[in-house]
């Protein structure tokens, strides 16, 4: 093709078929056109935007991100798209990049993690990132065989995502060759149903009833079809055919010699099976009397009964609505113990205005064992950690945060009419605990919205990394949190942690409490730092409502039932309902529904599995700080979630999926491998 050494090509990059030259006057085609002899065209890699002076004068197509500036987004073009000129420097054609790097040659992986990772550990992560991802790479093995693909490297500067549904696009993705739009597997499946020609009368229209009216948009007012689209793989094929091959040699192996290994160590710490039987479903109701039959190992103390009795007026019954005494919880006094039986409350819990049945939970004292959280968390079900005011070395309290960022401003939102305002941060805490005279119920929510805890908050976000429980699961560098593994050079999820403030509010009819009915993408665990006393001189404290996983299609059924006119989107992910006294009460007469209710004090951690739908009043001025977090016992129900919000934003654009859980588990998988080797060489 002539001399190129002005040309900066990748180290074994190649070209698609070149086309024959095009009319000067026309832009450029872009199908892949049939072979050309290479001698009179030069290819040009292009190596900046598709706006860049350099650029002015050819005529060639400029990507979406280019041409609408989108913040955040880079050129599509830049460093796939070849221009092919001929000895005038005139683009006479385009072609793109067709061969890939490995992964692991530019991502630079962590290297450590608050414990050292152990071959337990490993095989563990291993295989649950095997379940969830051999189902993506198989098919990405075949979306790579196909004619015409694109490769591109993976990004580092910015989060990909699909253009009509705001997924991450880990796999099987595909591009416009003129403006650049991708597009995931789904939505491209919906793109050729469009504009299939055989329905281009009964697609019409289907195109103007799509809730993305731009979603076939391309360049210069044209409209997409199928055809100007191509694969794309940010995969080397080496990598993808060794990891399946690797994978499912795994999988042989850990059926028999994994599976084991973990029995043996949970009998170990469970002391035979009839206590996990127990943790399937909701665990039942036992009372103070009932403790004596607990199994405990001979050097185990029998666990101590709280002496105080049960609150006044909190529910008698269990989730069967056959009446039993829940007791009182059981505390831990140290880390040996016995897992000790649930209950449904603890003595100076307020009343409830419901007057329903509540599913008892797992409560600890200042400690819980890797092993105890997670026969409890593979379960579905929340937990609470008492007592860890003492594990913080800073009071986050509202002088705290007026002496230390008080002339900050920040965007505070009301809890009941969504109405916002930018305030000084010490005009909204120095508020706590004056009810009088109130008539707006302001939080402070997802604190700070944008940047890093860990760089706005240094001390805070250290103080909070020292104390958090379970942190093997819950620090952003937990041996056992699969975000752990994200390479310091990429865009990794923010998953906190995040501070939530806000005023007191109410349960009763009409209110819409403090945080309304959501699901989170990930688990989750939230720490109350910090409580005013209530309006009427009670214990400060929060009220949690958390349903199981399963119980969300009855929620939804309800809600439809009851506001159909309000429940246009999915009523759970749209988070326009607060389910106050009233309305639990009809959810559990209608349907039967019980959940969790948790009265948070200053000192607990609540902790919320991903996929259970969740709600929260304070019912005093309370301070927050919360995190989440991706454990491999609750990965299935993310990877459900991100469906489910995907299709809600094919509704209409919702939020982006931050949490990219394919592309998480891939750089796990890279990294655990690389420390895999380097275990045995050392």
């Amino acid at each position: 093709m002539g001399d190129h050494s002005y040309l900066n090509l990748p180290q074994g990059a190649t070209f698609q078929g070149c086309p024959p030259p095009l009319d000067p006057s026309q832009p450029p085609q872009s199908l892949p056109p049939p072979y050309f002899p290479p001698s009179t065209l030069a290819p040009e890699l292009q190596n900046t935007r598709c706006m860049s002076g350099r650029y002015k004068n050819d005529n060639i197509p400029r990507c979406v991100a280019c041409i609408r500036r989108w913040a955040g987004d880079t050129c599509r073009f830049q460093g796939v798209r070849f221009l092919l000129r001929d000895t005038e420097r005139r683009v006479q054609a385009i072609t793109f990049v067709d061969h890939q790097a490995e992964d692991s040659l530019s991502l630079k992986f962590p290297t450590k993690w608050n414990v050292p990772l152990d071959i337990g550990t490993i095989r563990r992560l291993k295989l649950t990132v095997v379940k969830g991802l051999l189902p993506f790479l198989k098919n990405e093995q075949l979306h790579m065989r196909l004619s015409d693909i694109i490769r591109r490297p993976r990004e580092t500067d910015v989060r990909v995502t699909c253009d009509t549904c705001m997924t991450s696009i880990f796999s099987c993705d595909w591009m416009c060759r003129a403006c650049g739009r991708e597009s995931c597997s789904e939505c491209i499946q919906h793109v050729r149903d469009l504009t299939y020609p055989t329905r281009a009368l009964t697609a019409k229209g289907e195109k103007k009833k799509h809730p993305n009216a731009s979603f076939l948009t391309c360049v210069r007012r044209t409209e997409h079809s199928f055809k100007d689209f191509s694969p794309v793989s940010r995969f080397c094929m080496t990598d993808v055919d060794d990891a399946i091959l690797e994978m499912e040699a795994f999988l042989a192996d850990s059926s028999s010699r994994l599976v084991d290994d973990y029995v043996a160590e949970d009998e170990r710490s469970w002391d035979g099976q009839e206590q996990t039987d127990n943790l399937m479903g909701f665990p039942p109701i036992m009372t103070t009397t009932e403790t004596s039959s607990i199994r405990t190992s001979p050097e185990q103390p029998t666990p101590r009964v709280q002496d105080n009795p049960p609150a006044t007026g909190s529910s008698q019954q269990s989730h069967s609505s056959t009446p039993r005494n829940p007791g009182s919880p059981i505390y831990l006094p140290n880390p040996s113990v016995a897992m000790p039986p649930p209950a449904t409350g603890r003595y100076g819990d307020p009343f409830d205005p419901a007057q329903i049945p509540k599913a008892p939970f797992y409560l600890f004292q200042r400690y819980i064992s890797d092993e105890q959280f997670r026969a409890i968390w593979a379960t579905g079900q929340p937990l609470v950690v008492s007592d860890l005011l003492d594990n913080f070395s800073i009071r986050w309290t509202p002088q705290y945060f007026v002496d230390n960022f008080g002339h900050n401003k920040c965007l505070i939102l009301d809890c009941h009419t969504d109405e916002n305002k930018s305030v000084l941060v010490e005009n909204f805490f120095s508020q706590f605990g004056r009810y009088t005279g109130r008539n707006k119920c302001w939080k402070l929510k997802d604190w700070p919205p944008s940047s890093d805890f860990s760089q706005t908050f240094p001390e805070l976000f250290d103080d909070f990394s020292a104390a958090v429980p379970v942190p093997n699961y819950t620090r952003r560098d937990g041996s056992h949190n699969i975000a752990s593994h994200f390479p310091a050079n990429t865009i990794a999820p923010d998953l906190g942690p995040k501070m939530y403030n806000a005023f007191a509010s109410s349960e009763l009819p009409g209110y819409k409490g403090s945080t309304r009915l959501h699901m989170d993408m990930a688990d989750a665990v939230n720490i109350m730092l910090h409580a005013e006393n209530r309006p009427d001189c009670g214990e400060g404290v929060a009220a949690w409502d958390i349903y199981r996983a399963e119980d969300a299609p009855k929620i939804r059924e309800f809600l439809r039932k009851h506001y159909p006119d309000d429940c246009v989107n999915d009523p759970i992910h749209s988070q326009n309902f607060y389910l106050d006294c009233g309305m639990r009460a009809l959810l559990f007469q209608e349907f039967g529904v019980v959940g969790w209710r948790i009265y948070q004090k200053p000192g607990d951690a609540v902790f919320i599995p991903a996929g259970c739908a969740h709600q929260v009043v304070n019912l005093a001025d309370c301070i927050k700080v919360a995190c989440d977090f991706v454990s491999p016992e609750n990965a299935d129900r993310c990877f459900q979630l991100t469906q489910e919000f995907r299709e809600m934003n094919e509704m209409r654009t919702w939020k982006e999926d931050v949490l990219q859980l394919s592309t998480m588990m891939w750089f796990c998988w890279l990294n655990l491998r690389k420390v895999e080797k380097s275990m045995s060489v050392a």
